[in-house]
């Protein structure tokens, strides 16, 4: 299913000037619009139709490596009254755009979610089923409406002599203007991005926001910046699906991050993920691949959290055992640092987290390929850091002791805590930390956090363990 947005964007604007370059929360207007298309994970591509020189140039300089393409608008059509509809027929024909399904919006619809977009995509795909042949956004009205014509008032949608509470009116729909879904076939027989038998999204009144008029402006740029929205930081957390990872996006999310979560097992629990990608990163084209089609202008943090753990005695381990290992615990940070350093560089505060372990440190029997794959990780951190300062790029590594996660539940087979079931190991081996517990994911998620945060943190390894490693081994 291929599919493309197009986006008009005219450079003068009568009732708000210059409003569609203008500060929005720190960012032009339209690049908040544009930042939430690329985070879409049905567009495939972004066509902005404009006559402004500021707009052309900063896509250029700002969205370089991403899927959108400029059309300069055609002198004839860059009067205030062209129709969006003849902007839409004269892109798609100069253009000889060939997609299934064509959307568009617009740049004065800040609030307009990536949620919101999608839905609309899946909804749309699910309609055409039941011979809907476009789809468009409203605003539920149920309120009382009249007409005043020549001065004669009369009701519209209700009966004055029969006060019922509004909500029990029949509602009514307002076109929002935020996103209309068609296929070229309709739009060039109908002469109009809505078709013969229309679908009606109905948005929340805060997301229906459009910008026309100066308090228009005024009003959505508190309401993006109150509802969080003017956060448009990327992370990429590798090993999603884990208890770690889980937690990791958990707390991202929390702050209002855009979490891509990556993990080769099928995901299940998107709820703190915002972009879900499916991948084996042991593989190294795959990560090239999965990097060059994020659709994301900058990425602000990379977590590298996968990992794997055999336990097998040394001289029962395989070759195939000891790079696996490696090709999961090592090799993709090098990879990831290496295909995304470019997304890293546009942002004004990169940072990569390498999730080491305390076996960097000290270590026991029967976990040997993991162990050296996790002190190499943490060597690396430095090097990284001293190589990536030039970019301003902060390299930092946590190694976290006994964490209760199903990784160290599994690896309590070693017996190192005795035979018993997996409680009372749990319970033995909490009692061998100093504070008399084990950590939680939270615990790493939260200095994972804390680490992006300072920005005086660079090329460390800090240990998470409970204060097991301090205590010597013969007391």
């Amino acid at each position: 299913m291929k599919i493309c947005i197009i986006v008009p964007i005219k450079h003068n604007s009568e009732r708000v000037p210059g409003k569609n370059f203008r500060d929005f929360n720190g960012n032009p207007l339209f690049h908040i619009v544009l930042n939430t298309l690329l985070k879409s994970n049905y567009i495939n591509h972004i066509y902005v139709d404009t006559n402004s020189p500021i707009v052309m140039e900063s896509i250029k300089t700002d969205f370089k490596d991403t899927p959108i393409s400029i059309y300069e608008r055609p002198l004839e059509l860059q009067s205030g009254d062209t129709p969006t509809n003849v902007l839409l027929e004269n892109i798609i024909t100069n253009l000889n755009l060939d997609y299934d399904y064509y959307l568009q919006t617009h740049v004065t619809n800040p609030l307009l979610k990536v949620e919101t977009i999608d839905e609309c995509i899946k909804t749309f795909m699910e309609k055409e089923k039941d011979g809907y042949d476009s789809l468009f956004t409203a605003k539920q009205l149920q309120t009382r409406l009249y007409r005043n014509q020549n001065n004669n008032v009369s009701a519209l949608n209700h009966n004055p002599n029969e006060l019922i509470p509004t909500q029990n009116l029949e509602p009514l729909y307002e076109e929002n203007s935020c996103l209309y879904i068609f296929k070229k076939d309709i739009l060039f027989e109908r002469h109009h991005r809505i078709g013969y038998k229309p679908y009606i999204h109905v948005m929340n009144d805060i997301e229906s926001s459009d910008i026309d008029i100066e308090s228009d402006f005024i009003l959505a740029e508190q309401l993006h910046k109150y509802h969080g929205l003017n956060s448009t930081n990327n992370v990429l957390i590798t090993g999603v699906n884990g208890d770690i990872g889980q937690s990791i996006a958990k707390e991202f999310k929390k702050y209002n991050w855009f979490v891509i979560g990556i993990d080769i097992v099928e995901n299940t629990n998107t709820e703190y993920i915002d972009k879900f990608v499916q991948c084996d990163i042991s593989n190294p084209k795959k990560i090239e691949q999965l990097i060059n089609n994020l659709q994301i202008n900058k990425l602000d943090c990379i977590v590298n959290n996968a990992a794997i753990q055999i336990c097998k005695p040394m001289w029962e381990l395989s070759v195939n055992d000891w790079d696996n290992t490696m090709n999961c615990n090592l090799r993709p940070t090098f990879l990831f640092t290496k295909y995304g350093l470019n997304l890293l560089k546009k942002s004004n505060n990169p940072n990569i987290i390498n999730i080491g372990s305390v076996h960097s440190q000290a270590t026991s029997n029967n976990i040997s390929a993991y162990a050296c794959s996790k002190s190499a990780l943490v060597g690396l951190t430095k090097n990284m850091a001293l190589e990536l300062a030039e970019f301003n790029i902060r390299v930092n590594s946590i190694s976290p002791g006994a964490i209760d996660t199903k990784m160290l539940r599994s690896g309590l087979m070693r017996g190192h805590v005795g035979n018993g079931c997996k409680d009372e190991q749990i319970s033995i081996l909490s009692k061998k930390h100093i504070l008399g517990n084990i950590g939680t994911p939270q615990n790493v998620s939260e200095f994972v956090y804390y680490i992006i945060s300072n920005n005086f943190m660079t090329g460390s390894n800090y240990i998470m363990d409970g204060g097991a490693s301090i205590k010597l081994s013969t007391e």
